[in-house]
Parts: structure tokens; C-alpha cells; sequence
């Protein structure tokens, strides 16, 4: 039973990074996400699909991709970079903590290597030419998981390989401040819940950090479940130093992965590293 223990329980604010409920592999919560990964509409999950291919056009050059080359997609989803890449002659790992994405994936190109799991386990040693990470999932590992990340990418990759992904600007860490709200409703269904369902959503402001929370609170005839959806913040100078903290040169800094030059107003951040 809910007490209002637990109701105020939802004004408190989590601690940087804090786990919240599984998001990724909730039954229900899972197919509308693939539903968004698919949508030709949105950038919300995957970008739209004329992104896809720009992206997997401008990485092939400046990866000095060559046909036959490995790649690992790091949060592939439901496969679309592999499925472009395939195409084009390389040869493609994905892997993504989505059961319901990677089932879809498989079932779209059954001869690319699919792993449904973490990236946050080691993946491979001197095995690919190039690892990319795209949608700005970087952003939503804490400092200590990202650190596990690279160092697991840099085993991974042959020597002068390439770490290709984005994030989000400083830029959009003050337009998200300034739009930040908190807001409630009640509904018979939705993305939250197959059922009846009050939700509150808040987004979480931590000032001494340059990292958001998107709080979510969902109380439905199972209960209440919290989500904790994290996103962090970078100059081009703070996202280099972590890199070359951690093993990496940082060749290109742009405005996306498209190849768009880096402008000081954009809301994200394009970044070509290599091992070294």
C-alpha cells in the first residue's frame, strides 16, 4: 500500500547518477521504445533515417574504413547503423541491453553479430577498426561507467582505431535548465503503464554538476516504480580531457556526426577520437 511516506518520498532528489527502476527490458515499456527507435519522424530514440545515412556516410572516410573492416555499434538498438554498414561491406557487432531491440535486430539481418548485453562488460581485444556510439548515449553513464567504457573500447580496438560518438553541448545543458518544469497526470494508458496509471515528471537540476535527471514516478495497481533517466553535459575541452585521460586522441570536434562544423551555439557535440 502507498503511504504518504512514500508520496513525499518523491520530492526528494536522487544523488547524481543514482539507479533507478529497469527501463530497458520492461515488458511493456520496451516495445514502445522500439516503437520510437523505428519511427522515420523523430530524433527522440534513433535519429531519422535520412540522419542514419548521413552519419554512416561520413564515417566510412574518416574511420579510413575499408570493405571488410570489423565495426562495433555500442547501443545499436534495433540494428540500423549495423544494417547500413553491412550493406556498404563491413562487418558488424552490435550490442544493447534491449532484449525486445536486439530480437527485432536479429530478425531484420540475421547474419550480423548481435549481443544482447552490456557494454560495460569487455567486448573484444584488438578486434575492430572502429567503435561507434551514437543518440548521445555517452552522456547517460556516470563518470566511473564511462571510464569502465573506455577502457573497454581501447581493448577493443586496434592500435589507431577509432572511437566515433556524441553528446550533449553545455549549450543545451542551459536551454534544458531553463525549460526544466515538473508536471503530473493520470491516464487509462500509455507509454508508462498498459493500464491505468498516475505519472509525475520532473527534471532535476544539480548545480554543481553538469548533469540532468529526468525523474519519473509511475504508481499503477502493481505499485510505484521510479525511473532516474541521467544526461551529462561537455565543452569540446572537457570532453577531450576525459578522453585523453583514458587513452584516446581526440582528431575532430564538430557540431554532429554528419560532419557539420563545430559551432560554439550547437546542442551537441561530434567527436572523432583514435587509440593510441
Amino acid at each position: 500500500m502507498i503511504t504518504l511516506e512514500d508520496l513525499l518520498h518523491l520530492n526528494d532528489c536522487p544523488k547524481p547518477y543514482a539507479p533507478g527502476a529497469e527501463l530497458w527490458n520492461d515488458p511493456h515499456i520496451s516495445k514502445f521504445m522500439l516503437q520510437a527507435h523505428l519511427s522515420p519522424d523523430t530524433d527522440e530514440a534513433s535519429y531519422k533515417p535520412q540522419t542514419v545515412r548521413s552519419i554512416c556516410n561520413y564515417l566510412v572516410p574518416v574511420a579510413g574504413l575499408k570493405k571488410g573492416d570489423r565495426v562495433v555499434d555500442l547501443g545499436c538498438g534495433p540494428g540500423l547503423y549495423c544494417a547500413n554498414l553491412t550493406r556498404q561491406g563491413y562487418f558488424l557487432t552490435g550490442i544493447d541491453r534491449s532484449e525486445n531491440s536486439i530480437r527485432y535486430a536479429k530478425g531484420q539481418n540475421p547474419d550480423i553479430s548481435y549481443i544482447c548485453g552490456s557494454y560495460l562488460e569487455p567486448f573484444g581485444v584488438n578486434q575492430f577498426k572502429a567503435a561507434i556510439m551514437v543518440s548521445k548515449d555517452y552522456g547517460v553513464l556516470s563518470p566511473k561507467q564511462r571510464g569502465v567504457l573506455l577502457a573497454n573500447i581501447h581493448r577493443a580496438l586496434k592500435q589507431n582505431g577509432y572511437f566515433i560518438f556524441d553528446v550533449c553541448s553545455m549549450v543545451d545543458l542551459q536551454k534544458r535548465q531553463a525549460e526544466a518544469s515538473t508536471k503530473w497526470y493520470a491516464t487509462d494508458s500509455g507509454f508508462w503503464s498498459a493500464g491505468r496509471h498516475f505519472v509525475l515528471e520532473k527534471t532535476i537540476v544539480y548545480k554543481e554538476l553538469p548533469v540532468l535527471c529526468d525523474f519519473v514516478a509511475v504508481l499503477d495497481e502493481a505499485g510505484l516504480k521510479q525511473y532516474n533517466i541521467y544526461q551529462t553535459f561537455f565543452s569540446p575541452t572537457s570532453i577531450s580531457k576525459e578522453l585523453e585521460k583514458n587513452g584516446f586522441r581526440v582528431e575532430t570536434i564538430l557540431s554532429n556526426l554528419t560532419g557539420e562544423k563545430y559551432d560554439n551555439a550547437s546542442l551537441g557535440i561530434g567527436i572523432v577520437c583514435k587509440k593510441v
